[in-house]
């Protein structure tokens, strides 16, 4: 019985992260039954699966047991370990709850459709730089203060650019508003199925009017339009299916687009005619989940309301995938306006521009409170460890130079005045004993 797919690549073919994890056993493992040697994945919090990496060349190992990858990282090189007839990499997917107690399953579906090693940035494993706080926004917040909402710890905006082919009539204001006072920017686009009367190709001509040819802001695809001529659980009032979500994300890359992914809930993505589709390959989810209450107040008030980070919305899945951005409410009031959509994001702004850019997140210079902490350690290694040997080195010094380096008064002085150091008191002591045996000699 084989469990995984074969790969014939090349000893030292890079090996990459199927998706955010952590390693559960790595360089530190020798001579793993079949495998020599083997990488071990867990990456059920992100994607509900366990990845094996077998026949991997030890030596080329860059992960151990504890450390967290991201999708698209580098964690070893192919190589021809253990029962192996030629180099290869071979690759395992378990699901539920991992490798052990869980069923192996064919990797093929998981890696359809899966972006390229490199392009792709991955979402924050567990909370990396605390947790910002975003709006979305739209002409039914005309007049919403982004200024206003920056200066009360708003620190992302998502503006939407039309609803099928309706022109979002506030989208500059908003747009100039929010980038005066900084925020971090992205937009959606509320999509409209084709049955509506409108094509894919339609709506994106009315996103190229509202860009005017900016091509540096994200675009999402909001995923949610209904027939309310019928109820709830009726499957004709889902009007998108799985096919329209790639063509409207295959249209805005076509006119060079940047996609982050896909805004959607459990109440629609679930119910799609055609089954629940995978987000295999349609990047980000930021997900509408608005847990007990749904209440009214600060953004970050109601977010503790509902368990802060702890938020049952983080951990419920669509598709496979868990949010990588969580509107958590839609009844905040932010700027001195109701009802406003409100998110949250856990991680660094770094980390967000670059979820919203598709481009590798900057390394942060440190806080002045990682540097602070740095040189307590530095100073308390010194004292604590190099202390006394210093204090040793110190005295050593203070007996060869005197007190102040001024030499010994009590070991005499040279010619110009000076006391003696002790180096130069042996040395005069030598010259007195070198005059001494001298004149015995005469004698």
């Amino acid at each position: 019985m084989h469990a995984g797919l074969d790969f014939a690549a090349p000893i030292g073919t890079p090996i990459y992260a199927a998706a955010d994890g952590v390693v559960v056993e790595g360089k530190e493992r020798y001579n793993v039954g079949g495998f020599g040697s083997w990488i071990w994945l867990d990456c059920q919090e992100t994607v509900g699966k366990d990845f094996i990496y077998g026949h991997v060349k030890h030596d080329g190992i860059l992960v151990k047991a504890g450390d967290r990858v991201r999708a698209g990282q580098q964690i070893g090189v192919v190589g021809n370990e253990g029962q192996s007839t030629g180099p290869h990499l071979h690759f395992e997917v378990w699901g539920s709850p991992g490798r052990l107690g869980g069923a192996h399953q064919d990797p093929a579906p998981y890696l359809a459709g899966a972006v390229q090693p490199g392009n792709a940035v991955a979402r924050p494993v567990g909370k990396q730089g605390g947790t910002l706080y975003g709006i979305d926004i739209s002409e039914h917040n005309d007049g919403l203060s982004c200024v206003r909402a920056k200066q009360e710890g708003i620190e992302f905006a998502i503006i939407r650019l039309c609803d099928g082919t309706h022109v979002d009539r506030v989208f500059h204001s908003h747009l100039a508003d929010a980038e005066q006072a900084g925020m971090l920017v992205s937009t959606y686009w509320y999509l409209r199925a084709p049955s509506e009367g409108t094509t894919i190709a339609q709506q994106v001509d009315v996103i190229d009017q509202q860009m005017g040819g900016r091509r540096d802001l994200p675009v999402w695809i909001d995923v949610e339009s209904v027939d309310m001529n019928y109820p709830a659980g009726d499957p004709r009032r889902y009007l998108l299916v799985e096919k329209d979500v790639w063509d409207a994300k295959r249209e805005l890359e076509r006119r060079g687009y940047h996609v982050p992914g896909v805004y959607t809930g459990r109440w629609y993505w679930e119910n799609m005619r055609g089954g629940e589709p995978s987000m295999q390959g349609l990047g980000y989810l930021w997900a509408s989940n608005y847990g007990t209450n749904n209440g009214v107040g600060a953004p970050r008030a109601l977010y503790a309301s509902e368990g802060g980070d702890r938020h049952s919305g983080w951990d419920y899945p669509l598709g496979d995938r868990k949010p990588d951005l969580l509107q958590y409410g839609s009844r905040g009031i932010v700027a001195g306006q109701p009802d406003v959509d409100i998110n949250a994001y856990r991680g660094s702004r770094a980390e967000l521009r670059a979820l919203f850019t598709g481009k590798p997140a900057p390394k942060e210079e440190p806080s002045e409170e990682e540097m602070n902490k740095l040189y307590r350690q530095i100073t308390t290694f010194i004292s604590g460890y190099l202390g006394p040997q210093i204090d040793a080195i110190q005295e050593i010094w203070r007996q060869l130079r005197g007190p102040s380096g001024n030499g010994w008064e009590q070991l005499g002085k040279n010619a110009q005045g000076q006391n003696l150091t002790l180096v130069d008191a042996v040395a005069a002591i030598r010259q007195d004993i070198a005059r001494i045996e001298k004149k015995l000699e005469e004698r």
